[in-house]
């Protein structure tokens, strides 16, 4: 894959979703459409800037080796567990699914310290939910 191509994707994608964002204009107030209408205005000027000094250097680049092969086998794993970590979480709850996803995280990116990732997994599991339910109100999930 050539070293311009991951920009030239940015800049479509963000083009994308201004215009998803544009078309909802209209249901802002009169009154109120300037700020948002000038807010996008410019970020569609800096997305086609993107997006074109992308694709003139991507014309001029050569061909490189990419790992995203080794990439692909360490990422995807990852994705199975979030995966996996949502769906318990409605079954076990946050609390035991948090502390069970992040330890196996921190084995899976290989965390030296066994001690270590059983004291961090279940101080910012206490600490996440303490935030959530008593600072902003949130019931988190809990065992069904």
């Amino acid at each position: 894959m050539k070293k311009s191509m991951p920009d030239v994707i940015c800049a479509a994608v963000l083009l994308i979703f201004l215009t998803t964002v544009a078309v909802q204009v209209p249901a802002i107030p009169k009154v109120s459409r300037a700020y948002p209408i000038f807010l996008l205005a410019l970020a569609y000027l800096m997305g086609i800037w993107l997006l074109v000094k992308s694709l003139r250097r991507l014309k001029h680049e050569e061909k490189q080796e990419t790992e995203v092969i080794a990439q692909t086998k360490i990422i995807l794993p990852y994705c199975v567990m979030i995966a996996l970590y949502l769906f318990l979480m409605s079954r076990i709850g946050y609390v035991v699914s948090t502390v069970v996803f992040m330890m196996v995280s921190l084995l899976y990116l290989k965390f030296k310290r066994k001690i270590g990732m059983v004291i961090i997994s279940i101080v910012t599991t206490i600490l996440i939910y303490l935030m959530f339910s008593n600072f902003l109100g949130v019931i988190l999930p809990r065992a069904a």
